[in-house]
């Protein structure tokens, strides 16, 4: 037979396909660069636009800032270089000039939205302030917090060339513009040892920068002292010679990162379609070539080390002799490992890994078997680094006889230590580092297991600390929880290896002493806790101290679940936290009686005002002088079910604690306000207002709301305050005492005397009244000392034109002292008990009728 073609050589066939896949290759190469060349110039066009955007937002922030502090420093040169300002500041202020006149007063305030103006003497102190608009005695150091002696120092420089000095503060923690400049006649004037400073401050408020935010589109403008708390952009630092730093953040529109956004899913979704008909193309190429190949191929049968490989996934090889002697690595094997293949070659498998050599050849006999598993084995690298990994193996036969093993070997050192880790986390604290519930409850539930005795009892310490929750209100949850981490370090170094810590969450922790045997070397270590806990702690330039409470159960006295153990801890804990501060309380039965009588009393207390159980009473306060009925204190009374008539002292702490305070507040101040309006109009109704009402900011919405209800005059109603209102937060206590003054009600401190800075609160609140608590009446009419101390009170009283009033009035003798004291009311059981309102009226129109 002949052919009258040329038969396609084998070699060529080769070379056919091998030219139809790289041009298919480089078709797809071709494709994809096109798409990743258009995707980075998309992508670089957008982070361009965003940078443009940037940059021209920054400019615009400088140029607002530059222009605001151009127009107070021209403000601040005509003031401070005005021969009238040197002549009314000279020697000393003329505050009618100044302020009344309004020269250098509050119309500084209205028209350029200044927060505070002061005239420093040439020895810094403060000759003159005003503080949002209103004369103020605070000094300027105390009211900037930076280095203001500084800042004058160059105004004094600058003022040579008459120009000012400005620079960057803070002020109540809020970052600020300060202005200083010397008060001269003349430019010719150089005495500058005898001059005073002019200062003006311009607190960069939420405010404020809301303004700049909408007049210059500065989306979420943000003023920082110092560095900004991260590096994005954009961002504008401040910072002069002198003070701080002050950092401008603020967001960025972003419009690159929008567009982008649009258009890089079209690309994808254009890329991903085109992908497809590639792909299409080029197995159809494919195809094609194989048709070709293998007409003229012999099939080859693989060795079988090769179709081995392929059947395994590794990450390097290994083969060994029937004995196995290694006799091959593959190359990933040194670079893997950075041993040398050679160095290993000849010798055991065993060397190299720790497995067991009749575990390798039965899992080589069972390779093909279903659901085989790898054999777990360790090694060490060059750097004698453990590894963690996994030996696969099959056996290497010619016909039935066994020539040898061979296999790959995975890593999963990674696999394992993530693992481990994850199994460290799921039983201890994220924060802390110290035991979870989960680990806790885990290790109660065994050591209860194993069995306990008298001789071997177990403590559980249930801790919560004293004085937290004022670290974090007052420096932020970042040094709270280093405040944590440090009493954890503390925790743990008073107690035994055998011992356990957990934190539950929050500012509650748990030790389980194992090793204590009695009940003394519990209090011991109780003791030792208490101690170590109350060490002051210092973060951040902060010095900072809490303390701990701590209620302790044991096992097997009080109880053998960790259930019970930890429920009756935390019981223990709450009558050791009733009692005080830094204390410790051992668990009894009745404690859990006090608690179920304590929730009961609750639930009765939810259910008394819905079912009008609570009753008002009203003592008479009375003139001292004349004994006339001037006003009357309302006083709560809870009519209950089963229990009687409750005084306040039994259900009020409850109501202050479950928040139900506020609700019996607004009863007592709207049933207060009724009845007085049935009264004669110069009579006033005193009303106490707990110190919980001030730790909400709607106090004077809510009496606000009481006044338009009922009617009532405001002068008519005055709210009887505790000093501890003010211990808690000074400034919070502060604002919301104005906001109830501008409603126009008369604020009283009551049971005044009893807390160790009444006097500097008189100085500074506005307070129309003081009460002097009872225990300073109590024996006035017997020691020259309590007379003394009570003229003492009403004549400061009198020189702070604050009416006085004397409480606890129970004896004649009391009642003469105090009028011959000069003391303007009193109030007390020897004048008049609590009475029913029907009864304090009919009191009132008798009279009227004398």
């Amino acid at each position: 037979m002949t052919h009258n073609s040329d038969p396609i050589l084998p070699n060529d066939a080769a070379s056919y396909t091998a030219m139809a896949l790289m041009a298919s290759r480089s078709f797809i190469y071709v494709i994809c660069g096109l798409f990743l060349t258009v995707g980075l110039m998309l992508i670089y066009l957008s982070l361009s636009l965003d940078e443009r955007q940037v940059l021209h937002s920054e400019t615009d922030a400088a140029r607002m800032l530059e222009g605001r502090q151009d127009k107070i420093g021209t403000v601040l040169a005509d003031d401070a270089f005005w021969i009238d300002a040197f002549s009314y500041t000279y020697g000393s202020i003329n505050t009618a000039w100044a302020f009344e006149r309004d020269n250098i007063g509050p119309s500084l305030f209205s028209t350029y939205d200044l927060d505070g103006v002061f005239i420093i003497g040439p020895n810094a102190e403060t000759r003159y302030g005003i503080i949002d608009g209103e004369l103020s005695d605070i000094d300027a150091s105390e009211w900037i917090t930076g280095d203001l002696p500084a800042l004058l120092a160059k105004a004094r420089r600058e003022s040579v060339e008459d120009e000012i000095a400005y620079a960057y503060f803070s002020v109540r923690g809020t970052p600020a513009v300060v202005f200083a400049a010397v008060i001269r006649p003349d430019n010719s004037y150089d005495q500058f040892d005898q001059l005073s400073y002019l200062v003006y401050a311009d607190v960069l408020t939420d405010s404020k920068l809301m303004v700049i935010q909408e007049a210059f589109n500065l989306r979420g403008l943000k003023a920082n002292l110092g560095a900004a708390p991260d590096a994005r952009r954009p961002q504008l630092t401040l910072q002069e010679d002198v003070g701080d730093m002050v950092t401008l953040q603020w967001e960025s529109e972003a419009l690159g990162r929008s567009v982008l956004s649009k258009f890089l899913p079209m690309l994808f979704l254009l890329g991903v379609v085109v992908a497809m008909l590639v792909k299409n193309l080029r197995r159809r190429i494919i195809h094609a070539s194989e048709m070709i190949e293998a007409a003229q191929r012999a099939l080859q049968v693989s060795e079988q080390r090769f179709k081995n490989i392929s059947e395994a996934s590794s990450d390097w090889i290994w083969e060994t002799d029937r004995d196995q002697i290694l006799i091959y690595l593959s190359e990933r094997f040194t670079q893997l490992t950075g041993l040398p293949c050679h160095d290993w070659i000849g010798r055991p498998l065993s060397e190299l890994l720790t497995y067991d050599t009749t575990v390798l050849a039965s899992a080589a006999e069972h390779c093909n078997a279903a659901g085989r598993k790898p054999i777990l084995c360790e090694m060490r690298d060059s750097n004698d680094s453990l590894h963690y990994c996994q030996l696969f193996v099959r056996e290497v036969r010619v016909g039935d006889q066994l020539q040898g093993y061979q296999g790959t070997v995975c890593d999963i050192t990674q696999e394992t230590e993530a693992k481990a880790r994850i199994e460290h986390i799921s039983h201890h604290d994220s924060l802390t580092g110290l035991a979870n519930r989960h680990r806790l409850n885990q290790y109660l539930n065994d050591r209860l297991n194993q069995g306990l005795s008298g001789d071997r009892p177990l403590f559980l310490l249930a801790l919560d600390l004293d004085r937290f929750k004022p670290i974090n209100d007052t420096f932020g949850h970042a040094t709270g929880d280093l405040v944590l981490q440090k009493v954890a370090d503390a925790i743990s170094r008073c107690i035994r290896e055998t011992d356990l810590v957990a934190r539950l969450g929050g500012d509650e922790f748990i030790v389980v002493a194992t090793d204590c045997r009695t009940y003394e070397h519990a209090e011991r270590l109780c003791q030792r806790l208490i101690e170590e806990i109350n060490q002051p702690i210092r973060i951040y330039g902060n010095e900072v101290s809490v303390g701990t409470s701590i209620g302790i159960a044991a096992a097997p006295y009080h109880g053998l679940t960790a259930e019970d153990l930890l429920r009756y801890g935390d019981i223990a804990l709450y009558e050791a936290k009733s009692k005080g501060r830094n204390l410790f309380q051992f668990y009894e039965p009745a404690m859990n009686e006090r608690i179920m009588e304590r929730r009961q009393l609750e639930m009765d207390m939810r259910q008394a005002l819905h079912r009008r159980e609570f009753r008002l009473v009203f003592q008479p306060r009375y003139n001292a002088t004349t004994q006339k009925i001037v006003g009357a204190e309302a006083l709560v009374r809870w009519l209950h079910p089963t229990r009687d008539l409750l005084s306040p002292a039994c259900f009020i702490p409850l109501a202050e604690e479950t928040g139900l305070i506020f609700e019996l507040s607004d009863w007592v101040l709207h049933e207060a306000c009724l009845n007085a309006l049935s009264w004669h109009d110069n009579v006033l109704v005193s009303v106490n207002l707990s110190p919980m009402e001030f730790q909400r900011n709607d106090v004077a919405d809510r009496i606000a709301a009481v006044i338009e209800r009922t009617g009532i005059a405001p002068q008519r109603l005055e709210l009887e305050i505790t000093e501890s209102v003010m211990l808690e937060d000074a400034t919070s206590a502060l604002t919301m005492m104005k906001k109830l003054k501008a409603l126009g009600v008369r604020l009283s401190m009551d049971d005044f005397g009893t807390g160790y800075s009444s006097l500097g609160y008189l100085r500074s609140y506005p307070f129309d009244g003081i009460k002097i608590d009872r225990s300073f009446i109590m024996d006035l009419d017997q020691t020259q000392s309590s007379e003394a101390l009570v003229n003492a009170i009403i004549s400061m009283g009198h020189a702070l034109a604050l009416t006085v009033t004397a409480e606890g009035i129970e004896t004649a003798e009391q009642l003469g002292k105090v009028v011959e004291l000069a003391c303007d009311q009193a109030q007390g059981f020897y004048l008049g008990r609590p009475v029913s309102p029907m009864q304090f009226r009919q009191v009132v129109e008798e009279m009227e009728l004398s």
